[in-house]
């Protein structure tokens, strides 16, 4: 009562709020562009984040896959996930014992469902890797262990990595980690070239296996096109058209 009658364009803008809206208002220009570039991005952001899932989960594994052989090989205890090697920082030990915890608290929900009395399972390995975020994997690509766990252990994720330089596949990681927090975080991306994204993704599953490189490519590459050539301000340059990269 005593409300006045707005537009469709500017009730959605109020509902989501005049503050995230702002990005979208100044580059498309009217209320009713900034709510058409923000389901694209919003489109945009799933066809990305679906393609992020298969890079992810390439990359977690690989990784695992030789620290843990690295870690039996030195006849260690246990798991290098649940008996972390010391070059590991503080900030990495403690995210893997944040992992370990919600593995054991997923475990014991679902136990607690089947109403058996014994114990819950012990988490494997594979339950601790899927509760570790991107970031991780991220950080475990730090130069500073050049010296160390990459020479030692983490380089042999990237049998096709040539010469065998850190850096060649920590800057694409970064960035694409960069991508994955806006998208987690339902902030705008249309403000970076997605085709050089994508081929971040290519480049570093190219690094781990070309033959996984190609069935990403052959399945990802129509949707990721599709998006990024239905954006839809016709006036400004879309995400294709980035210069560079953030």
């Amino acid at each position: 009562m005593g409300q006045h009658k707005i537009s469709s364009e500017r009730l959605l803008i109020e509902r989501f709020s005049p503050a995230r809206m702002a990005p979208y208002q100044a580059t498309a220009g009217s209320p009713r562009a900034a709510i058409k570039l923000y389901r694209w991005n919003a489109e945009a952001s799933a066809v990305v984040y679906e393609a992020l899932h298969v890079f992810e989960v390439v990359l977690r594994n690989a990784v695992h896959d030789q620290m843990d052989q690295w870690h039996r090989a030195q006849g260690r205890q246990g798991s290098w996930l649940t008996h972390p090697p010391a070059e590991l920082t503080p900030r990495s030990k403690t995210e893997l014992q944040q992992a370990r915890k919600r593995a054991r608290n997923r475990l014991a929900e679902k136990h607690q469902l089947t109403g058996v009395s014994a114990p819950p399972p012990v988490p494997t390995d594979g339950d601790i890797v899927a509760q570790l975020t991107l970031g991780f994997w991220r950080f475990m690509l730090a130069t500073r262990y050049t010296h160390d766990l990459w020479r030692d252990a983490v380089r042999y994720a990237f049998p096709h990595l040539p010469h065998q330089r850190l850096p060649d596949v920590e800057a694409p990681v970064i960035r694409l980690h960069q991508l994955r927090n806006r998208i987690a975080h339902l902030e705008p991306i249309y403000t970076r070239n997605l085709s050089l994204d994508f081929e971040d993704m290519k480049l570093v599953l190219g690094f781990v296996c070309p033959r996984t490189q190609a069935w990403f490519a052959s399945t990802r590459t129509q949707s990721v096109r599709d998006v990024v050539q239905a954006f839809p301000l016709a006036g400004a340059p879309g995400p294709q058209q980035v210069v560079g990269r953030p």
